[in-house]
């Protein structure tokens, strides 16, 4: 609105100040009339609470102050003498100026280029009337404003689009790391370091749950239930067994376990329980190793057995838990082993 009102005052007082060089009034109002109709639309289509400046819109508007430009050169035809009071160049420089926070910056250039073009077109018809200026000096006068704020709205635009795209980039990045710890909380608060009761009751029902895709009145009695069993076992959580008991083989010589959080500890005591109590698999062909690569703590849970196709979906919930308390997990299941690396935070 304060670019409109900036172009129609000036638009009008440079009318009114020049009228010896206004050849034909009508045409002049025709283009005053055109320049009001282009930033009414403009103001109408930007409004922010109702729709956008799409490239049709923006088109439009520049098409209609583009045509007032040439309208108010055609008014001053063998009367113009000096380019200085045109007020179309002026009005062309001010519009491309405020696509800055609505369009990108190519299209910006491309419309920059076009204005160049139509106002030096512009001047192309009083060449043989102007005294105050040369031709070369003319072309350079309606040329300049039109240039340097179209390249300066185009600068604007990149910079606002990347600021954009960082801060979008920045949400994802807190969104994700909230997840993460969100889901590490929901690991130690809810689920607690208790593994029998987890193996034994909580997974399945929410297994039977998702299968049914309801909850009934009995299943919310039976959560109630789990949950008050479950923080009953935390203050056993102490006395589970250490997690070399449940592996046939236990590499950690820098002794690096130490440095688990209990979340993680119980995400461990999970899996490995779970394939340590597999038919298919033997605890001596479970193994369980710490190691330091890179200044990156990496473990590692590998585990081998006979032939079992039902397996590798059985693990995938507590394949699920690792990943919600540890980074940079990598899993690998095949028909007769499972493997997982994950690094130690």
């Amino acid at each position: 609105m304060f670019v409109a009102v900036v172009s129609l005052v000036t638009a009008v007082v440079l009318t009114l100040t020049n009228p010896t060089e206004i050849s034909s009034p009508a045409l002049q109002v025709v283009a005053l009339v055109t320049l009001l109709a282009a930033f009414l639309y403009f103001i109408w289509a930007a409004e922010p609470y109702r729709r956008r400046v799409g490239q049709r819109t923006y088109a439009v508007v520049y098409g209609l102050v583009l045509v007032a430009c040439l309208l108010n050169s055609l008014s001053q035809l063998g009367t113009n003498l000096n380019v200085r009071d045109d007020w179309g160049p002026v009005c062309v420089a001010l519009v491309v100026m405020i696509a800055g926070p609505y369009r990108p910056p190519g299209e910006i250039i491309v419309s920059t280029v076009v204005g160049l073009l139509v106002v030096n077109a512009s001047v192309v018809p009083h060449l043989a009337t102007l005294t105050g200026t040369s031709p070369i000096a003319s072309f350079v006068i309606v040329s300049a404003p039109t240039l340097a704020l179209g390249v300066g709205a185009a600068i604007y635009s990149s910079t606002l689009i990347a600021e954009l795209h960082g801060l979008r980039a920045s949400a994802a990045q807190a969104r994700e790391l909230r997840d993460v710890i969100d889901g590490r909380e929901a690991v130690a608060d809810f689920l607690g370091y208790s593994i029998a009761p987890l193996r034994d009751d909580v997974l399945p029902f929410f297994h039977d749950v998702k299968q049914r895709d309801e909850l009934t009145p009995a299943d919310v009695v039976r959560a109630s239930e789990l949950s008050s069993s479950l923080r009953r076992s935390l203050v056993h959580s102490q006395l589970a067994e250490p997690l070399a008991e449940l592996a046939g083989v236990f590499i950690d010589p820098q002794n690096l376990s130490r440095r688990l959080s209990e979340p993680q500890r119980a995400a461990l005591r999970v899996l490995l329980g779970f394939l340590a109590e597999q038919p298919s698999v033997r605890r001596n062909n479970v193994s369980f190793s710490f190691m330091v690569e890179n200044d990156t703590i990496r473990g590692a849970v590998e585990g081998a057995f006979t032939a079992d196709r039902s397996l590798s979906s059985r693990v995938a919930p507590f394949l699920g838990l690792m990943r919600l308390s540890f980074t940079g997990v990598t899993t690998e299941v095949t028909a007769d082993s499972v493997f997982v690396e994950f690094h130690l935070s």
